[in-house]
């Protein structure tokens, strides 16, 4: 499954990062948006734009997120 780090990455440039990531892959994915509130709302707000589906790679991490392809 492909990865993309958003550690070091600015807020500014996430969402070109992500939406590039999410064209250029195929479903399933991996984001790491760590620990970063903001980050994390970026990430979720281009999912929930997109319409695709996610879940928290394990629950007691939820700095990493896999994201699935849109639901019907």
């Amino acid at each position: 499954m492909k990865t993309l780090d958003l550690h070091g990455t600015s807020h500014i440039n996430a969402e070109t990062l992500v939406e590039s990531f999410f064209y250029n892959n195929e479903f399933p994915v991996k984001i790491v948006t760590g620990k970063s509130e903001k980050m994390h709302k970026i990430v979720l707000d281009i999912i929930d734009r997109y319409g695709y589906d996610y879940h928290y790679e394990r629950l007691v991490n939820q700095g990493c997120l896999v994201i699935t392809d849109k639901h019907i």
